[in-house]
């Protein structure tokens, strides 16, 4: 085990302890430097159902509850450094539903009211004297409403929001009406913690490079390959102000633009044409989207670079089960000039080179950096030790894919889905890029970032830039599917 394990209570509803990567989860969260994690839906009902009603979503959130174990714990000794799982046997499901009030405004769009409602969520406190989850729904009208699944993210990932969609999606097919709150859901045992040494082994000269780059001369530790930092953060690297937290203050900034299915459909098939992969397509286009909005005059000249990897395949573990199974890639690019070369084209160079490496650390086990919180003495007084510091990176983006329905969605279907997380005081980066599609329908791209926390300027410059980014993100998506329509030159 790792040098944080905690004695085993001897309460009868203990589960398990903490892995270390949850640890550092429910750390920020007890400290409150990162909030909740939403993954959101919106539904479509074939016929006029009671929006505002516990009932109308009983049956359902009892079904995700019977399927995942982790809607059903308690996080014990929250603000020690020996958190645990335990079983919550009696839970009132009243305390899981909120209500937003109805609609939009005569000239609002369902994506401008989303966009409104998620920092309130993101911002908002669960409690943790029951499972730390709740749904939030925002009706549109007697058929449509949005659905956010608000979540503690030592209890699942983003993948475990869509699994969460997936099971409530499937029970609301049936529509059952039910009453009663009260759910007394079967004790059930939880999957051990993804992070352990044998999933995610740690080599001495991987361990040693972080102090032993401090300590040895520089051309030494260049020679030996060790490095101070994990990631090379420079002075010239942009990663906004440095980290701060107010308690009274703090606020997650968030702008959203959707990209219409078939551009993501065209954008898919030119990856294919040339070899990589969405996800470094949209690295290259928000590295070039920086390089152009940043607001001048600066002196920085590379970005740091996190992406968020899902581990489930690695480890054989399905889609479909709630847990944290996700590590990250990080690294430094420099300012782009060349995306778009002279004649025209685009330049696929770096999304290919992203892509290659994002698909040989998926499906690495030795020497993750997740591995090494193991070796803390206190992950807690580490994240306390953050403030003051510099952030991780200067944007760190998490691709949620395509969500898939389980069966045949008759009555009920899902139009659209909204991944957002929330600001993470402690460290992560100055922005978050958040990305989820829903077969047939569009992909949704949140950015968000801690208000105050870019050194742009005020709220409404940080607004102006970040909206400034989408829109270059946008529009480098538009001119690239256009060359889907240009002749081959000979």
């Amino acid at each position: 085990m790792w040098p944080l394990g905690t004695k085993t209570p001897t309460d009868g509803n203990f589960l398990r302890a903490a892995g270390p990567n949850q640890i550092r989860c429910v750390a920020r969260e007890s400290l409150r430097f990162y909030r909740t994690l939403v993954v959101g839906g919106i539904y479509e009902f074939v016929k006029p159902v009671d929006m505002d009603s516990v009932s109308t979503y009983n049956y359902a959130l009892r079904s995700c509850i019977g399927t995942h174990p982790r809607l059903s714990v308690i996080i014990a000794k929250h603000d020690t450094d020996s958190p645990y799982f335990e079983f919550c046997p009696y839970i009132d499901l009243s305390q899981h539903v909120e209500f937003l009030e109805h609609g939009m405004g005569k000239s609002e769009s369902e994506a401008a009211t989303i966009q409104k409602i998620l920092p309130g969520i993101l911002d908002g406190f669960l409690p943790t004297t029951i499972p730390s989850w709740k749904i939030v729904v925002l009706p549109f009208s007697d058929k449509r409403c949005f659905i956010a699944f608000s979540y503690s993210h030592a209890l699942g990932d983003g993948l475990s929001g869509c699994a969460f969609h997936r099971t409530f999606l499937e029970a609301l097919q049936e529509q059952r009406l039910e009453t009663d709150l009260k759910c007394k859901p079967a004790r059930k045992a939880l999957s051990p913690p993804f992070d352990t040494p044998e999933n995610l082994p740690i080599s001495w000269s991987y361990l040693l490079s972080p102090f032993l780059g401090v300590y040895l001369p520089k051309w030494l530790s260049a020679l030996l390959g060790f490095r101070a930092e994990m990631n090379a953060t420079t002075p010239s690297t942009w990663t906004g102000t440095p980290i701060f937290y107010d308690a009274d203050t703090l606020r997650t900034g968030v702008e959203m633009i959707s990209i219409a299915r078939d551009m993501v459909d065209d954008a898919l098939k030119l990856c294919r044409i040339n070899g990589a992969k969405l996800t470094g397509l949209l690295h290259q286009l928000i590295l070039d989207a920086l390089s152009e909005c940043l607001p001048q005059p600066h002196e920085f000249d590379r970005f740091g670079v996190g992406t968020a990897i899902n581990m489930r395949p690695t480890v054989e573990v399905s889609n479909d089960e709630m847990g944290v199974f996700a590590s990250g890639d990080f690294q430094m690019q420099p300012l782009q000039k060349n995306t778009w070369r002279e004649d025209g084209s685009f330049d696929w160079t770096l999304a290919r080179a992203i892509t290659d490496r994002l698909s040989i650390r998926a499906k690495e086990v030795k020497d993750q950096p997740l591995g090494l919180l193991r070796y803390l003495l206190s992950i807690r007084a580490w994240t306390l030790l953050k403030i003051g510091g510099r952030r991780d990176d200067s944007y760190a983006i998490s691709n949620l894919m395509s969500f898939q329905p389980v069966g045949k969605v008759n009555k009920c279907a899902i139009t659209e889905m909204v991944f957002c997380r929330p600001t993470d005081v402690a460290g992560g980066a100055a922005l978050s890029v958040n990305v989820v599609s829903v077969r047939d329908g569009p992909m949704n791209i949140t950015i968000n970032w801690q208000v105050e926390g870019l050194d742009v300027g005020t709220y409404e410059g940080e607004v102006a830039f970040v909206s400034a980014v989408c829109r270059h993100v946008e529009a480098g998506l538009t001119r690239l599917c256009k060359t889907l329509c240009l002749p081959e030159k000979p």
